[in-house]
Parts: structure tokens; sequence; C-alpha cells
């Protein structure tokens, strides 16, 4: 009989200790898998997270990893909004000048420009003076400079992509009950914005399309759902939803009452947007309580104030008719006009509207009264997601700088801030760059979180091994008479001591695959719950990440072309309980070895 039957045979004889044994060491494999899987897999996962689209993060002032954590990851609340000149910042000449005539502002130019022209005496059926058209020009060169109607945005020379992004809203499956983030954002979020830079990856769609700044059948009332959204609470496209202003948990959150159409389903990303709800940024700021209110105690701004009060008056007692949107404006570089019905009032865009009922899309477009866009003194973003010009040798130089620059104030120095704005705002925006935050964030927390609770488990698997070392030497004084007669039979020390190695070994490995399984049944097990918290997937066969040979203690003595070897660190437990079995089973061994073969058979 060879060593191995011999070794398993006194397993067997020793059933319930050694079953007991092999169950406490199973157990530390256990959490040390688990540990190693599921931490691997979500570090993995917000490392490619971190290789983002963009790599400048624009957001109010505050905490960087909360602005981070609600910006990127969707998972904290956000700290505040700036308002919507930081954007425009941004931004090229033709976006500027679309959306700085959409302004309170501008129309206070307009009306003071025909107030001059009366005050000329000039009319419709004479033509002005020379003296009358040289102040015009000179009054209008002021005011358009005033706004930079004709100037691109401070920061856009350094940009190659910037789009905002609103939060707030969630919406929640009735049948489920999950809630799901709602990021109110512009359809060059998915048309030019990337899911990452490194490689390169584009958004797609498994199903539908991109939402659009204006349509015809919908309004601005579109949305795009992520892929987890849209498999956890079975959406299709031509389905609707309606926001939950603020957290679903709060007392004071109410549902909106406008419809957002579903018109598209992103294909996996693997990243936050899966478990997103995406809605186009001009409807959502049309819906009530979305709207920044003007504060300005000038004659203006009160007259203002009365306007926005008349205009939700009137929609109230039905003068303004029913509609779903706002009226929107092309991209950068998209030359289409737009389209749509009469409009209302700039003020009567921060109501909520309710859905017009109608028998066929086409008639609900025919018959609706579409509201103008919000004006620019009433919008803000919770943050902008720029994505900077590479250098001319492939270098990220400017991501790395332009964070400063803009914390440094820059841009609130260059803005002529009108009085609807507060002052508080003034200095309300900071850069971060989100890839070094969440970086740091998992340098100085995440991973010392990982090696204490390694440390913990591996202590679990020593104290079991441990275990092993007192079941053999306790079942010694009752064994010696059988070591004895195997000696008698012809058997060396050196076989002898090699069955008590052998012994310890086959523990090891039966507890260590026992603990294999388990470990990765229990990542089966915790699979949702880590989808619905991290968006990461972990299943029965999710190995944890490879890691380079030369990370391991002495790699560094490997050869050079084993530096280059990885391996998940899971398929090192098992070996490791082995070899841990055989130094703890090293003493038992021995004291087999030396057992005195006369007196052992005397008794």
């Amino acid at each position: 009989m060879n060593v191995f039957k011999i070794a398993w045979r006194n397993i067997q004889h020793r059933g319930l200790g050694s079953l007991l044994t092999i169950i406490s060491m199973a157990l530390g494999v256990m959490m040390v898998v688990t540990v190693l899987t599921v931490h691997g897999m979500v570090s993995r996962a917000f490392n490619d997270n971190s290789n983002f689209g963009y790599n400048i993060l624009v957001g109010a002032r505050g905490g960087e990893l909360q602005l981070a954590f609600s910006s990127v990851y969707y998972l904290a609340s956000p700290v505040e909004n700036v308002p919507y000149e930081y954007y425009l910042a941004f931004c090229g000449e033709k976006t500027r000048q679309r959306e700085l005539k959409n302004s309170i502002a501008w129309e206070t130019y307009a009306h003071e420009k025909s107030a001059l022209q009366l005050a000329s005496g000039a009319s419709a059926d004479q033509p002005p003076s020379l003296l009358n058209t040289v102040f015009e020009d000179a009054f209008s060169t002021q005011q358009e400079s005033r706004l930079g109607i004709h100037e691109v945005g401070l920061h856009y020379d350094w940009t190659h992509t910037a789009v905002p992004i609103n939060l707030g809203d969630f919406w929640v499956d009735e049948t489920t009950g999950a809630a799901f983030r709602c990021v109110a954002t512009k359809p060059d979020f998915f048309n030019k914005m990337l899911v990452s830079i490194d490689p390169e990856k584009k958004f797609e769609f498994s199903e539908g399309r991109c939402f659009e700044e204006f349509n015809q059948q919908h309004g601005h009332y579109e949305a795009v759902v992520g892929e987890t959204v849209a498999r956890k609470s079975n959406l299709k496209i031509g389905d609707t939803l309606q926001p939950t202003h603020g957290d679903p948990n709060d007392p004071g959150s109410h549902i909106h009452r406008t419809d957002f159409y579903i018109v598209g389903i992103l294909k996996r990303t693997g990243t936050a947007n899966d478990r997103a709800v995406f809605l186009n940024m001009e409807g959502f700021l049309s819906m009530e309580d979305h709207s920044k209110s003007l504060e300005d105690d000038s004659l203006l701004g009160k007259a203002a104030a009365a306007r926005e009060k008349k205009a939700r008056a009137e929609f109230d007692d039905g003068k303004l008719g029913n509609g779903v949107g706002g009226g929107g404006g092309a991209e950068e570089d998209d030359d289409r006009q737009q389209t749509g019905g009469p409009h209302s009032t700039h003020d009567s865009a921060s109501t909520e509207v309710a859905n017009p009922d109608s028998s066929s899309p086409d008639s609900r477009a025919e018959d609706t009264q579409w509201p103008e866009p919000l004006p620019m003194e009433n919008r803000e973003v919770t943050s902008i997601l720029v994505r900077t010009i590479v250098g001319e040798d492939g270098t990220d130089t400017v991501g790395f700088f332009l964070p400063s620059v803009i914390n440094e104030g820059d841009l609130e120095t260059t803005l002529d801030w009108s009085s609807f704005r507060p002052e508080k705002a003034q200095k309300a925006a900071q850069a971060i760059n989100p890839v070094m935050t969440v970086t740091s964030l998992f340098a100085s927390f995440v991973d010392p979180i990982r090696w204490v609770l390694l440390a913990l488990t591996s202590m679990i698997c020593v104290v079991s091994a441990i275990g092993i070392l007192v079941g053999i030497y306790n079942s010694m004084s009752q064994r010696r008479h059988e070591i004895a007669v195997i000696r008698a039979l012809g058997a060396s020390r050196q076989k002898v001591m090699g069955i008590m190695l052998c012994e310890a070994m086959l523990m090891a490995l039966l507890a260590g695959m026992l603990g294999w399984a388990a470990g990765h049944g229990l990542n089966a097990a915790l699979g949702p719950i880590i989808e619905e918290r991290t968006n990461v997937q972990v299943g029965f066969f999710d190995f944890a990440p490879k890691i380079p040979l030369s990370n391991f203690w002495g790699g560094q003595y490997l050869p050079t072309w084993a530096l280059e070897w990885a391996i998940s660190p899971e398929f090192l437990v098992v070996p490791g309980m082995m070899l841990l079995a055989i130094v703890v089973g090293i003493y038992p061994a021995i004291s087999a070895y030396q057992t005195d073969v006369s007196k052992s058979l005397g008794k």
C-alpha cells in the first residue's frame, strides 16, 4: 500500500476530527477567496470606470469624493448646482450665441435698444440720422461685448467635448420598487462623449436611438435607459416613465406629472451608466421645482418675477393650453432649425405641464403648444463633463493643469454677472481630475481595508492549519503502536514521515477545494446585492483579476521572461494552504520519524 492510501485511511479512521478540521480550514479559504474575488472585481470595475470618456469634472465646491461619486458613479447625492454660465465657458461661439440669446439679459438688451430708438425719434418710415446710427451701433457693440455674444468660451481652446448633466431625480419601478438615478443631459453625451478614452469606446444602442434635442412627436420629453434598468424593469421602446423629484425615501419627494418616452436602450457598458435613466435636459428643466428662481431686488428683477408669477397663474387657469416641453436648439455642429408649434412665454417653461390627451402621435404633435426653453438665468447644472484636447505628443497635459486654473477663479473674473445671479454663485465651482480622485480613494482607504480583511481571513486559515497540527499530534500517542508495526513490516523512517506529511497535505487539499467552491458559491449568492450597489456583476465562475508575478513577494528575483506573467491570486490559495499544512505537519512527522519501534511494540 502506498503512502497516499495509508494517509487517506488515517484520515478516515479519525473521521469526525478530520471533518471538523477540514471544515474550519474550508471556511477560512472561503473567506479569502470571497474577499479576493469581490474586492478584485469591484476594484477592476472602478479602475476601468476611472478611464472615463472625460478627464475633468466641474461641479459645485465641496468634497472632491462626493462630486466624483455623485456625477461619475451616481452613488452619492450631488453637492449643489452651479450657474449655467460655467458650461458656456467650454463652448464655442455658435453654442454661446444660441444660449446667450435665450436669456433675460439679451431680452433686456433688445428692450433697451427699442427704447433708445424711440428716444432718438427714429421711426419705421423715417430713416435714422447718422448720429443716431452711430449711437445705436455703439450701444449694440457695448451690450454684445458685455455678454460675449461673439466670443468663444474662456476654456474653449482647451476643450474637445463638454457636456452638462443634471441630477436630483429618480425613477422608481412600481413593480420591483427599485430606484434608479435620473441623469438629465444633452444628446452630445451619447453622440460625442465616449465610454472610455483608452481604449476608445463609444456608446452603442441595443435598441432604438439617442433622444433628440427636439422631436416633433415627443417634444423635449424623450429618454434613454441603461441596460441594467431595462433588464431589471422589463422596459422597452415606446414605454413611458415619470421621474420622482428628490430621493424617493424622502417624505418631501413627489412624482412629476410629465411622461418621458423611452426611445433608446443602451448596450451594456460595464459602467454606472447601465443603471441610469437619461432624460433630455430641456424636458428636465421644464418640470416643476427644476427652475432656478431669480434673485434680484432691482426693478427689472421684480418685473421678471412678476411675469413669472403671472405665467404660472395663467397656466393654472388653463389660458396657456397643454404642452409637454420646450423648444430647443441644435448642438455646436448642428444647423437644424428649431421646429414646433406656437410658443408661450419664457417663464412658462419653468412650470410643469401635463401630457395632452390624444389618440395618435401625429395629432398630439400638431395640437401641442410647446413652451419655449428656460432662460439661461433660470438654468443650473449639477456638473460638467469635460474632455480636453490631447497634446501633439499624445499626452494629456491639459487635464492636469486646467483644473487648477479653474479653481483659481479665472472664470468668475471674466463673467459679467447679471443682477439675476446671487453673489454666492460667483465662487461656486471647482474642477477635479476624476481619475486621480478615484485612484487616491482606493490607495488611501479601499486597499488598506482589503489588506485588513485578507489578514483576518488568513488568520482563520492559520488557526485551521494549527488544528491540523493539534489533530495529528494528539493522535500520535494512540498511533505509536501502529507506526511501530509499519516500521516492523519494513517501512523506513522517511516513509513514516512522508505518511504524516501526506495526511496533512490531503486535509489541506480537501479543505482548499471545498473552501474554493464555497467561496464562489457565496459570490454567486451575493452577486445580485453587489450588482445593485456597484453595478458589478459577480458570478460563480468570476475569478479575482490577474496580478503580474512581479507584484508578489520575491517577484523581483524572477527572470526577465517571467516578469510579464500574471495569475489570479485565488489560484495560489490552495497551494498556499498545502504549503502551510506541510509546515505545521513537520513536527508530528518528526515525532513519527523518531518513534522507538521496540518500545512501541511492547505496549
